[in-house]
């Protein structure tokens, strides 16, 4: 029961932006408590009391109650970045920057990529250039791409999600405390699986809602529904039990897109490569460290060669972790002006060439990355990659997908794991990451992955759809079609980065306090 209650509570008050108690709802602090009613103090305790001061000190109390739970509520919906200017007592978050904040801000500008992908809605942007008569875009050419690489930006996700959940249980393992490891990885899979599952529910029941009264639009910017409606609306919530399912099912490797959410294909290889990253941790954390990161590099390659690119993934950010951590305990070795006394000169040169080079990484890695969905082995500037791709990924056999695809995921694999070396080696390029912004976005971001998807087709094709039929020419071929879908999506994209705001606040934070409270109640006294 007590599991029931909790989740009751899965949508919290603003616990860290608290609103001083109401003080509009509350006396002032000077002024004396009122005067209990007469009929109670005086009153003979052997006559009767009136119960008309009785109902009305009730009905004051319930009036309280309900105008300070309608301003919590209305107050829950502010935007977080907001609250601090509508209420003054709001405390805001300090944040520490760390050598790892970076990489949120990363994870953020990654989801805000996958919904310059999704917002479009068209299929001509993901052919590579050159690749047919017709793709001759400016937006379809190498590097410029990049914007709306949604598998590249899938990859990041899957190496930086490998990196988080190793880094503590690395640390531990570097400290040869076994004991406080193995209470960190046994809780790390316990709450996994709540961590991820629990913010996707709330989204189904409101898709399959929206869907069932008809406001899931097509895609085409039009009110036509492009999934059917059942005959009753709890048979529109039943038809996603098995979807669900299907999900959390860790023994189906292939891929699968849950319909109505399909951005949510990712969430089932999130999962199995978090326990491959918390099973390769605990079956290498009591050996050496050097021996460790190469048992993990030779694991990396064996799944990267038999086509687990997304378990090759997390393990290289295992990889990255290991190195990060190595590189704090033993900066002496990374510092070649001391370790090989180098003159100023020639550390200056040193200096230039380490830059040069991570820079030329950078830039060969966001080329790799853009990496066309379609028609690769047509487009110049891919077509020898293209040539040069492993047989398990270009010759067909494998069932998740057709070639095309899959030759994508391996060369973004690749260039995932490329572009995040060198932003290890490139503390500049960290910096704009460690921005308030860049937190703020790299914060909301799971939940904005999971919300963008029915928010694009149900208010997105709205406003968007009726922003290109009132500009003028939006429908057309011409300047009118771009420029009317442009003012269409900077009017959706607020809307949709305040759901998710809420989203997080009410869905993403609660499963992680739920997933905690569960691991807490459930765990045993080690002591």
């Amino acid at each position: 029961m007590g599991i029931f209650l909790r989740l009751y509570q899965f949508l919290p008050s603003r616990a860290s932006t608290s609103l001083g108690h109401y003080e509009l709802l509350s006396t002032n602090p000077g002024d004396s408590p009122p005067t209990p009613p007469r009929d109670d103090i005086e009153a003979d305790p052997h006559e009767p009391k009136s119960t008309t001061a009785t109902s009305t000190t009730y009905s004051k109390a319930l009036s309280s109650w309900a105008v300070e739970t309608a301003w919590k509520s209305a107050f829950f919906l502010v935007p977080s970045f907001l609250a601090p200017y509508i209420d003054r007592h709001h405390q805001k978050v300090e944040r520490r920057i760390t050598e790892t904040t970076y990489l949120n801000g990363i994870r953020g500008l990654a989801a805000s990529l996958v919904y310059i992908q999704h917002v479009g809605y068209e299929t001509w942007i993901h052919w590579g250039y050159g690749s047919r008569p017709s793709e001759t875009y400016f937006i379809q050419r190498p590097l410029i791409r990049v914007i709306y690489s949604g598998r590249f930006m899938v990859a990041i996700f899957f190496i930086l999600s490998g990196y988080v959940l190793s880094y503590k249980p690395l640390q531990l393992a570097r400290k040869h405390d076994s004991g406080a490891l193995f209470v960190n990885l046994s809780s790390a899979v316990f709450r996994r699986t709540p961590r991820l599952f629990l913010p996707v529910v709330p989204i189904m029941i409101g898709t399959a809602t929206i869907v069932y009264f008809g406001c899931y639009g097509d895609g085409n910017f039009t009110q036509n529904s492009c999934y059917e409606r059942e005959s009753s609306i709890w048979t529109q919530y039943t038809d996603y039990i098995p979807i669900f399912i299907r999900m959390i099912n860790p023994s189906v490797w292939d891929e699968y897109f849950p319909p109505t959410v399909e951005p949510l294909w990712t969430l089932p290889m999130e999962f199995r490569g978090s326990m491959v990253v918390f099973l390769a941790v605990c079956s290498l954390g009591n050996i050496r460290p050097l021996p460790r990161i190469s048992c993990m590099i030779l694991l990396a390659g064996f799944l990267l060669h038999i086509g687990r690119w997304d378990t090759f993934l997390f393990i290289c950010g295992s990889v990255l972790a290991e190195l990060r951590i190595f590189r704090n305990q033993a900066s002496s070795l990374y510092n070649f002006e001391s370790l090989y006394l180098l003159s100023p000169k020639t550390s200056i040169i040193w200096k230039t060439f380490n830059a040069i080079f991570w820079i030329t990484a950078l830039i060969t890695s966001l080329w790799i990355g853009s990496w066309p969905a379609r028609g690769a082995s047509n487009s110049p500037g891919f077509r020898t990659l293209f040539n040069w791709t492993p047989n398990t990924y270009n010759n067909g056999y494998h069932s998740i997908g057709d070639n095309d695809r899959l030759v994508q995921c391996f060369w973004v694999s690749l260039s995932a794991l490329l572009l995040l070396l060198s932003f290890e080696h490139l503390s500049f390029l960290q910096k704009p990451f460690d921005s308030a912004l860049a937190a703020y976005v790299g914060d909301i971001s799971f939940s904005f992955y999971i919300v963008h998807w029915t928010m694009l087709h149900t208010v997105g094709q709205s406003i968007i759809g009726t922003a290109m039929r009132w500009w003028p020419g939006g429908r057309g071929a011409g300047v009118g079609y771009p420029t009317g879908f442009f003012v269409g999506v900077v009017l959706t994209t607020p809307v949709v980065v305040w759901v998710a705001d809420v989203y997080w606040r009410a869905f993403d934070l609660g499963a992680v306090r739920t997933s905690r409270w569960l691991n807490g109640k459930c765990v045993r006294n080690l002591a």
